[in-house]
């Protein structure tokens, strides 16, 4: 099976489950994408977030100690593997093996793509790691889709910079995309991993889906161990990157989401006029006892 025919066959299912809710008149639940990031350099943090229950997405360093085993370990249980593609940024971090650089012509650029991608296995997209500087220019981003869309990938924008061009540039060259909506862990407390987590959820259950990434500090792993089981019971369903690239898949679920909160309000008015008619029964009914 190619890489184009997974992702699209996970697309495709999930498209077809959203004309089945329709027709059916069943509930279209909203989506949580979860992507862990930086997978490779250290295996006691990598296997505990291989660990986690669910359609979890793993983004793999290229070239690190673990990177290969984690994408197999993750393909073998059924979770989707992403190259997790270091690129350049504005504050000259240090960026590690298989970087993408501004100073790289598209043919330097195309072919360390080019070789990351075949040195990682079972890749179905990338996302950027770091890349505040890369993702904001145009060309350099153009190249790096001409490369997915050659290779039936799709393009997760994780957002680090607010001048990012990367996912228009996915959307110009027909290259399926997502965008990151809730960073996990830029503080590693509890509190504010919980936080963030809600505010996923929040995200979820207004627009229809979220993506969200995170990373494996023990902090991340042990709170996810904890939430994951339990995030269908809050209506949302967890689900591969992969499931939610087709443009009409997204289109749904916030459509659905806007669906649900017009009926809630319409609930909410209802409730609100129904107080207001019982009171001014009560009121009538007091007054005629008082004459």
């Amino acid at each position: 099976m190619t890489k184009l025919s997974l992702s699209m066959m996970l697309s495709v299912a999930l498209l077809c489950s959203v004309f089945t809710s329709v027709v059916s008149a069943e509930p279209l639940h909203p989506r949580m994408v979860l992507i862990i990031d930086d997978m490779g350099y250290n295996l006691k943090r990598g296997q505990d977030a291989l660990a986690l229950p669910g359609a979890v997405t793993y983004a793999i360093l290229p070239y690190t100690p673990y990177a290969v085993r984690f994408a197999n370990e993750a393909h073998d249980s059924g979770r989707e593997v992403m190259l997790h593609v270091p690129m350049a940024n504005t504050r000259a971090k240090e960026l590690g093996p298989g970087a993408l650089t501004a100073t790289m012509d598209e043919a330097a650029l195309t072919a360390g793509l080019n070789k990351a991608l075949d040195d990682t296995p079972h890749i179905s997209g990338i996302n950027n790691h770091m890349g505040s500087q890369l993702t904001s220019m145009h060309e350099p981003m153009r190249w790096v889709m001409k490369t997915l869309k050659a290779r039936n990938l799709y393009f997760v924008d994780s957002i680090t910079s607010v001048k990012t061009v990367g996912w228009k540039a996915a959307r110009d060259n027909a290259v399926p995309f997502l965008k990151r909506h809730v960073f996990l862990d830029h503080l590693q407390t509890r509190e504010f991993i919980a936080g963030q987590f809600e505010r996923a959820k929040r995200v979820a259950h207004q627009y229809g889906f979220a993506v969200v990434i995170g990373h494996p500090y023990p902090e991340t792993t042990a709170y996810l161990h904890e939430v994951l089981p339990e995030l269908e019971q809050s209506g949302i369903q967890l689900v591969a990157a992969s499931e939610l690239i087709l443009p009409e898949v997204k289109r749904a679920l916030t459509v659905a989401a806007r669906e649900r909160a017009q009926l809630a309000d319409a609930s909410i008015a209802s409730t609100v006029k129904k107080a207001k008619v019982s009171e001014a029964q009560s009121e009538n009914q007091r007054d005629t006892v008082a004459n």
